[in-house]
């Protein structure tokens, strides 16, 4: 499992958006149909395997307990989550609160990070990859790093 990948969709009349076939592929292949969407803090939303994001969950609502405002936090966060249904033409329908809150419009980016699909307000994930270059420069350690994990066969 792993997705991948940016690709830049429009929405069609209903709200619906297609899912990059190689995602859909990926997605169905490892957790069938079962995934839920949910509004991130960000300002992005991500699509999460079902399995993923009932493990996120479970985690952070351990972890909320602990704290009146985390659980606030919490239950905004969790309550935000859609079930996701792909229709037989790779399409699906995103609420309209969803895409409000990211400032989807007519087209948005459907990016893949590894565990999770994330779709981004067009000109925000513009802006964010053009700086790509820069937060490389003032990150050279952390991308050592990755490189350092880097397995070459």
């Amino acid at each position: 499992m792993g997705f991948s990948g940016n690709y830049l969709n429009k929405f069609d009349e209903a709200g619906r958006l297609s899912l990059p076939a190689k995602m859909r592929e990926e997605l169905r292949a490892g957790f069938g149909n079962d995934a839920l969407m949910a509004y991130s803090i960000n300002g992005i939303v991500k699509i999460y395997p079902k399995s993923v994001y009932d493990v996120n969950m479970k985690n952070m609502h351990e972890a909320a307990k602990q704290n009146a405002n985390a659980y606030k936090i919490f239950r905004i966060l969790s309550s935000s989550a859609f079930a996701v249904e792909i229709n037989s033409s790779g399409r699906m329908n995103i609420p309209a609160q969803i895409r409000q809150s990211a400032d989807l419009k007519e087209e948005c980016y459907v990016i893949g990070s590894y565990d999770v699909i994330e779709l981004w307000n067009k000109e925000k994930w513009e802006k964010e990859s053009a700086s790509f270059d820069l937060a490389l420069e003032d990150n050279a350690a952390v991308l050592s790093g990755f490189m350092d994990m880097i397995v070459s066969e």
